[in-house]
């Protein structure tokens, strides 16, 4: 109401300004209005009388529909049961005439006329200011708009204006776009109104070619929309490598595609390293393989240039590193899920598996082996796709099982006493060395594939048996080892009679020594079958003495070289050697 008041007063002085004089009796009434059916309408009017400079209080308006039916009056039981609670007005004393008909009807339309009558002056019918009422169905269309051509991310306006006839009830505008809106109402002539939304919205990719709509919603529910078509501007968007699978070692053309407004006006490839390949929409890439890097291609327009980032193009290629894939072990008579696996483009159509002797076993990807063991024979897997087909060659699973002590196993004695247990399992063992009353640690550990040999050596103090303990985490096996001990009884032999040789080269050399510190002789004569060794006597010597003295010296200086003479000073027939020195004479 306060909206309708204040449009009524804007009216009243627009309307008082085209008043003729203040003394005559006229009216300003526009000559038709429009109404949309089941709103209101509202027809402006204003009007004078001849007053004379004097003042009046009772003011009696009528409006009338044709000449007879009142339509409006300040006693309502005088208004035509057509237009009772439909009519309002408002302001009479203030020469304002204006008339408000609510709930259009279709049987509405005609002629209308307004009478005043004032206390005390006279009353007046303006005849010559009738207005015609015209009813409508349906509501105008609103107007949008805005700019032609807009710029992604960047702030715009757009404008929708719609026309109505009833200030206290006006449509409500809504836009399609989220954004900001503002309205406001204004007044138009002959009892219309103009009613403007602005919507302030920042437009993306996403919008061009997209409808901007504007919705009028009129009581009582009828509404009235339009759309302006968005010209939005932006960069390059989803640029990427276009391009169809091509077999290795064949040749290929790229294409370089985006979305963009306006349209790119240049492209760049480059490699995956960045560097730049050629210009262009389109690139030719020769002998491509499964290995070919990845490459992109940079589009540009007026609204800047974007990336298609590293493509790899769709090479075609046989199936390769094709291999059995199961868990990576699995216990003895346990069964096992095979998986044929492989890498190829297209993916493999069709598996096939085979025995270690060629037989075929299964044609899938998958192949459940029951039962396995440590004898399970190798298996192998055949991918096929369109571009070929390749096998993973024979491939044994992993199984895992208890220790085995082979019967090769033993001990056996030469110089030492050497153990030998030699063990098969999965995981390999570890082993224990176990005799009467303690344990042994192992002297050498060698593994050969699954089998493992655990060497310990020993002499004296060597148990008869011993026992080989061998456990890991699916089990344990124990076996008993004799031990022979005749080949240590001869060593001991040997190295006792060696030591008694010892001990009598020790005690002869002693008595050598013992020997060699007698008084020399001033006479030597040593003879044998190697040499001679003679002396010339300097004092007479008894042939007793110097046969005692051949033969010890015989004895002595046996195979052994003979320098110079030895002689004491002095003419003594006996002087003292060393017990280190040798014995020296000339022949």
């Amino acid at each position: 109401m306060v909206v309708f008041q204040s449009c009524l007063f804007a009216f009243i002085l627009y309307l008082r300004a085209y008043s003729a004089s203040d003394n005559e009796w006229n009216a300003n009434i526009p000559k038709s209005v429009v109404g949309l059916s089941g709103s209101c309408v509202v027809i402006p009017c204003t009007y004078n009388y001849p007053s004379h400079g004097k003042t009046y209080t009772g003011f009696t308006g009528i409006w009338y529909k044709g000449d007879s039916d009142i339509i409006y009056h300040e006693d309502t039981s005088k208004i035509n049961s057509k237009f009772k609670d439909r009519t309002s007005l408002d302001y009479l004393q203030q020469k304002n005439c204006t008339l408000k008909i609510s709930s259009l009807q279709h049987d509405d339309p005609g002629q209308y006329m307004f009478r005043i009558e004032i206390k005390d002056l006279n009353m007046f019918s303006y005849q010559e200011n009738k207005v015609s009422i015209t009813v409508k169905d349906s509501p105008e269309l609103p107007i949008i708009s805005v700019d032609e051509e807009v710029t992604s991310q960047k702030e715009v306006t757009a404008i929708c204006v719609v026309s109505h006839s009833c200030p206290s009830e006006p449509p409500r505008l809504t836009w399609s776009h989220k954004g900001t809106t503002t309205s406001y109402s204004q007044p138009l002539e002959d009892g219309q109104w103009k009613l403007t939304s602005s919507l302030t919205f920042t437009p993306s990719r996403e919008d061009h070619n997209k409808p901007l709509s504007c919705s009028a919603e009129f009581t009582p529910a009828k509404t009235a929309s339009n759309n302006k078509k968005l010209k939005v501007k932006y960069p390059p968007f989803n640029v990427h490598v276009q391009s169809t699978p091509v077999k290795e070692n064949e040749s290929i053309q790229l294409n370089c595609s985006s979305d963009s407004n306006p349209p790119p006006d240049s492209f760049q490839w480059f490699s995956l390293n960045g560097s730049p390949l050629a210009n262009g929409r389109t690139y030719r890439l020769n002998h491509v393989t499964r290995y070919t890097e990845a490459i992109s291609c940079t589009a540009t327009n007026t609204e800047g240039k974007t990336s298609s980032g590293p493509q790899r193009i769709n090479v075609l290629y046989p199936p390769y590193n094709v291999h059995v894939q199961s868990k990576s072990q699995v216990k003895e008579n346990e069964s096992v899920d095979l998986t044929c696996s492989s890498d190829s483009n297209p993916p493999p159509d069709s598996f096939q598996w085979f025995g270690s002797t060629g037989s075929l076993l299964e044609n899938r990807s998958t192949y459940r082996l029951n039962h396995v063991t440590r004898y399970t024979e190798a298996i192998s897997c055949t991918a096929t796709n369109t571009e070929g087909k390749t096998s993973s060659g024979p491939q044994r699973i992993k199984v895992l099982y208890p220790p085995e002590i082979k019967n090769g196993s033993s001990c056996e004695s030469e110089t030492f006493i050497v153990c030998v247990c030699i063990v098969d399992s999965n995981p390999p063992s570890e082993v224990k060395w176990l005799g009467p009353s303690s344990a042994f640690p192992s002297s050498s550990v060698e593994q050969n594939g699954s089998l493992t040999i655990f060497t310990l050596q020993g002499w004296l103090g060597f148990p008869d048996t011993v026992h080989c303990s061998a456990s890991n985490s699916e089990g344990n096996s124990v076996m008993t080892l004799s031990v022979p001990h005749h080949g240590l009884i001869i060593y001991l032999v040997v190295a006792t009679v060696a030591v008694v040789v010892i001990l009598v080269v020790i005690s002869a050399c002693a008595a050598k020594r013992r020997c060699g510190r007698r008084p020399a002789q001033s006479v030597l004569d040593v003879k044998n079958d190697h040499n001679e060794l003679k002396t010339t006597p300097k004092s007479d010597i008894s042939s007793q003495e110097r046969q005692k003295n051949d033969i010890y010296i015989k004895h002595e200086v046996i195979d052994q070289p003979v320098y110079k003479n030895f002689e004491c000073d002095d003419g003594y027939p006996s002087c003292e050697q060393d017990e280190d020195e040798a014995v020296y004479a000339n022949s």
